[in-house]
């Protein structure tokens, strides 16, 4: 008997959302720049308002990293 198993059920779009390949990434570049731009102005203050744009920058790094990284399905798929 053989197996016969249906593998893919659509081949025709691209798996980032529509973009090409070659295509940027251009909503975890905007963060990219606000990060560099608030590093910026953060070692450029003092005290307090470095210490804000610090953390404004780590925030930013943040939205990028999860812009870039692909999404699971989390427990979506889960069976018990």
């Amino acid at each position: 008997m053989p197996f016969v198993a249906y593998v893919h059920a659509r081949d025709d779009e691209p798996p980032d959302g529509g973009r090409q390949p070659w295509e940027p990434n251009w909503r975890m570049w905007r963060w990219i720049a606000g990060a560099v731009l608030a590093t910026y102005a953060a070692t450029k203050a003092d005290g307090a308002a470095a210490a804000l744009l610090a953390l404004i920058a780590f925030g930013l790094v943040c939205l990028a990293a999860d812009a870039a990284l692909p999404r699971g399905d989390g427990l979506r798929e889960w069976r018990q």
